[in-house]
C-alpha cells in the first residue's frame, strides 16, 4: 500500500518518482508527477480514480467559463455547477447512509413506517480534502481573486498532488499552482529541511501516535473503564491524533521539498494555545482558514453579533460533520462553537487575564478543554461518550497512573513537552535542524532510540484518512 507514507512500499515508490522527476526534461516533470499521483491513489482503489477526474474536469472548465462569462448570472450558474457537482459527490459517498438512516428514524417517530437498507458505499480516502481544494479554486475565480490556468496538466496536479492528496494541507490554487508551474532546480532542493520534516514526522506517527493509540484502543474497548483510565485515554488520544495528523503533514511537507515545492504549515504548537480561537489558529490551520473564508464569513459571521452567533454555530456543526458522518462529530463541533462563543463573551466583559503569569494557567485549562472534546470525537456513539464522562465524574484514582503500562506514554509526553516548549519560546518549529551537526546527530539518535524501543513500522493508517 504505497499510500501509507510510513511503509517500505512508499519509500520505493518515492525513490522511483524522485529520480524520474529530476531526470525528465522540464516539460514532462508535471506530467510525471501527475501520473505518479494517480498511481499513488490507485494503489488504494483504482476504481475510484474517476471521482478525482470528475472533480478535476468540472472545476477546470467551470473556472474557464466563470472567467469568460460576461454576465453575473452566467458566472453564478457556472459556480453553482462546480459547487453542486463537488458537494453531490462528497454527500453521496460520505453522508448518504447517515442522512438516510436518520430520515427513516424521524419518519418512523412520527408514525410513518419506512424501512432503510444501507448501501455498501466505499468512502474514498481524501475526498473531503481534495473536494474543498477544488471548490476554493472556482470560488476564488468567481470572486476575481485568481485567474484560471489553461493548462489541464498543471490543474490536475493541483487537485491530485500525491503528498497532500489524502490528508492535506488544503492548499489554495493561488498558492500551490504557482509552485507547480515554477521552474525547478535540483541544486535548490533544501535537503536538510526536507529530511528533518520527514524523519520527525515519521517518528511522530510510528512511535508517538501508534504507541499512544494502543492505550486509547484498550480503554475505549473496555466495557466499564474507570475515571483514571478515561483521563489517561483522553491524554493519550490528544497525543495520538496530534502526532498522527501533524506527523502526516510534516512528512507531506518534507516530501514536497524534494520536488522543489513548499506546502503550507498545518500545525503550530496547538496544545500551547491560550484560548479556543487561538487553538484553531494553530490546529489544522488550512482547514480553519478555509472554513472561515468560504463558510463562516459568507454566512454573515462579520455582520452583527446575532448573525455572527448563528453563523458560528452553523459553521461549527458543519465543521464537525466534515470530520465524519456521526452525531458525535456534530456534537464535537457544537462544543467548539460554544467554547469560542463563551470566550468571546468573556473577552467582551474584559475578564480575560492578560498578565504573563496567567499564561501557563490558561494553557493548562485550554489543553484540558481540548482533551474533553477528544473524548467526544473518539467515542463510537454518544452513549459511549456519556459513559466516559460519567466515569470521570465518578472519581479518579490517581494511583492508577503509576501502572508500568503507561511508562512509554509518559516518555513521549516529556519529549513532546520539552520539544514544543522550546519551539514555542524560540518561535521556530525548525530550530533543531538549524543547529550544529553535533546537536542534530544527538537529536536523530534520540529519535532512533525511541523508534527501536517503542515504534514499529505497521500498516496502521493515519487517523485523518477516514475524513
Amino acid at each position: 500500500m504505497i499510500f501509507l507514507f510510513h511503509s517500505f512500499d512508499f519509500l520505493f515508490f518515492f525513490a522511483i518518482v524522485f529520480i524520474a522527476f529530476w531526470v525528465l526534461p522540464k516539460r514532462f516533470k508535471n506530467a510525471a508527477l501527475l501520473i505518479s499521483s494517480y498511481i499513488f491513489f490507485g494503489s488504494w482503489n483504482w476504481k475510484l480514480l474517476g471521482l478525482i477526474l470528475i472533480s478535476t474536469y468540472v472545476d477546470f472548465f467551470c473556472g474557464l467559463l466563470i472567467h469568460r462569462a460576461k454576465s453575473a448570472a452566467r458566472r453564478k450558474h457556472y459556480l453553482l455547477l462546480s459547487i453542486v457537482t463537488n458537494l453531490s459527490l462528497l454527500g453521496f459517498f460520505k453522508y448518504y447512509n447517515f442522512f438516510a438512516a436518520n430520515l427513516v428514524t424521524l419518519l418512523n417517530t412520527i408514525g410513518l413506517d419506512w424501512n432503510f437498507s444501507t448501501l455498501n458505499i466505499i468512502l474514498p480516502i481524501g475526498i473531503s480534502f481534495y473536494t474543498f481544494q477544488t471548490m476554493s479554486y472556482t470560488i476564488d475565480i468567481y470572486r476575481r481573486k485568481f485567474e484560471p490556468t489553461r493548462n489541464i496538466i498543471d490543474f490536475s496536479l493541483f487537485v491530485a498532488y500525491f503528498p497532500q492528496l489524502i490528508a492535506g494541507p488544503i492548499e489554495r490554487a493561488r498558492r500551490l499552482l504557482p509552485l507547480i508551474q515554477a521552474k525547478k532546480r535540483f541544486a535548490a532542493i533544501e535537503w536538510r529541511e526536507g529530511m528533518y520534516l520527514f524523519i520527525y514526522g515519521l517518528v511522530k506517527k510510528v512511535v508517538f501516535a501508534d504507541s499512544a493509540g494502543r492505550i486509547v484502543e484498550s480503554v475505549f474497548m473496555a466495557p466499564e473503564p474507570s475515571g483514571a483510565q478515561v483521563l489517561i485515554a483522553a491524554y493519550a488520544f490528544a497525543i495520538q491524533i496530534y502526532c498522527d495528523f501533524s506527523g502526516y503533514s510534516n512528512m507531506a511537507r518534507g516530501i514536497s521539498h524534494f520536488f522543489g515545492m513548499k506546502l503550507s504549515t498545518n500545525f503550530n504548537l496547538p496544545y500551547l494555545a491560550t484560548n479556543p480561537s487561538d487553538f484553531w489558529r494553530r490546529w489544522h490551520i488550512t482547514l480553519s482558514s478555509w472554513v472561515k473564508d468560504y463558510l463562516y464569513i459568507p454566512l454573515g459571521g462579520r455582520r452583527s453579533r446575532l448573525f455572527g452567533m448563528v453563523a458560528l454555530y452553523i459553521t461549527w456543526a458543519l465543521m464537525g460533520l466534515w470530520h465524519g458522518a456521526a452525531w458525535t462529530f456534530v456534537v464535537w463541533g457544537v462544543y467548539w462553537g460554544f467554547l469560542i462563543m463563551l470566550y468571546r463573551v468573556i473577552k467582551r466583559l474584559g475578564v480575560v487575564p492578560k498578565a504573563r503569569i496567567f499564561k501557563p494557567i490558561t494553557i493548562f485549562l485550554m489543553f484540558h478543554l481540548t482533551c474533553f472534546s477528544w473524548i467526544i470525537f473518539r467515542s463510537q456513539s454518544m452513549g459511549q461518550a456519556i459513559q466516559m464522562f460519567k466515569a470521570l465524574a465518578g472519581g479518579i484514582n490517581f494511583l492508577e497512573f503509576a501502572k508500568s503500562g503507561y511508562v512509554y506514554l509518559y516518555a513521549i509526553i516529556i519529549f513532546l513537552v520539552v520539544y514544543e516548549v522550546i519551539s514555542y519560546l524560540k518561535n521556530d518549529q525548525l530550530f533543531l535542524y538549524k543547529k550544529n551537526f553535533f546537536i542534530q546527530m544527538v537529536f536523530y539518535l534520540i529519535l532512533f532510540f525511541l523508534f527501536i524501543e517503542i515504534g514499529a513500522v505497521s500498516d496502521i493508517r493515519f487517523i485523518y484518512f477516514q475524513f
